[in-house]
C-alpha cells in the first residue's frame, strides 16, 4: 500500500505536467494559465465557504436529534473539491467538478456506505433522573464535625515550601 501511495505521489504531478503541456498547445498558453488561476480562485472561495456550512448544518442537524454523518461527508466532499481546484493543473481540477457535483457525492456515499462497517459504542445512563424512584428513606453516609461560625477559616492547603 505505500509504495502505491509512494507511487501516485510522483505520477500525478508528471501527468499534470504533461496534460498541461498539451491544452498550453490546445488553448495557448495564455488562456491556459488563466483557467488554472481562475480554478485557484474559486477553490479558495469554495474552501472559505465550506467551513462555516458545516458546521452550521450539523448543528441544525443535531438540534432535530439527527446525526449529521453524511452532511459532514457532504461538507467534507466540497472542501475536498475546493482543494483540488487550488492545487495546479487539470486533472485535479476535473476530479474536483466530479466532487462538486451532488449525484456523484450520493454514490460515492453509498459506496462507502456498503464497503465499511460502523461500529457505536455508548457508555452510562444518559440524560435523566437516574435509576428511579426507590423504596424506603434516602440514607447519605459520611462524617461531620461541627463548624463554629464565627472562627475565623483554616486554611488546609499543603504547603508546597515545607
Amino acid at each position: 500500500m505505500g509504495w502505491m501511495l509512494f507511487a501516485g505521489v510522483i505520477a500525478l504531478p508528471v501527468a499534470e505536467i504533461m496534460v498541461w503541456v498539451k491544452m498550453s498547445a490546445v488553448i495557448g498558453a495564455g488562456a491556459t494559465i488563466l483557467l488554472s488561476v481562475l480554478a485557484v480562485l474559486i477553490g479558495l472561495s469554495i474552501l472559505r465557504r465550506q467551513g462555516l456550512a458545516v458546521l452550521f448544518d450539523a448543528r441544525s442537524r443535531l438540534e432535530q436529534g439527527e446525526m449529521p454523518v453524511e452532511a459532514a461527508f457532504d461538507g467534507l466532499c466540497l472542501s475536498a473539491a475546493g482543494f483540488l481546484l487550488v492545487l495546479p493543473g487539470f486533472l485535479t481540477d476535473i476530479l474536483a467538478v466530479a466532487l462538486l457535483l451532488a449525484p456523484v457525492r450520493a454514490a460515492l456515499w453509498i459506496w462507502i456506505e456498503r464497503n465499511s462497517s460502523v461500529v457505536v459504542s455508548q457508555t452510562g445512563t444518559g440524560p435523566g433522573r437516574g435509576a428511579g424512584p426507590r423504596s424506603g428513606p434516602v440514607i447519605i453516609e459520611g462524617d461531620f464535625h461541627e463548624v463554629d461560625p464565627k472562627a475565623p477559616p483554616v486554611d488546609r492547603r499543603v504547603d508546597p515550601q515545607g
